[in-house]
């Protein structure tokens, strides 16, 4: 009984021995991307604003699609579907 308990004692030992170097390498993995992210944040402020065009004209685009000539393509398209 004795050697069991050894035994079970040596396996939870290893278990978590493995849990810990799971965690710590797990933990500098998040290090290394929360870096990353830092960076990215830090550097593309000036990269966005070089988008502000290309937002502009997704957003006259949008404006003109839910204008009132898709409204009534709709209501043209509703009145031929079938429920």
């Amino acid at each position: 009984m004795e050697t069991i308990l050894t035994v079970c004692a040596i396996v939870v030992t290893l278990a978590f021995v493995a849990l810990v170097v799971q965690a710590i390498l797990t933990l500098q993995q998040v290090r290394h991307t929360a870096q990353a992210v830092e960076y990215l944040a830090l550097n593309a402020d000036g990269k966005l604003t070089a988008l502000d065009p290309v937002i502009g004209a997704v957003k006259s685009v949008t404006g003109a699609v839910s204008s009132g000539w898709f409204k009534i393509a709709q209501s043209v398209y509703g009145l031929f579907a079938r429920d």
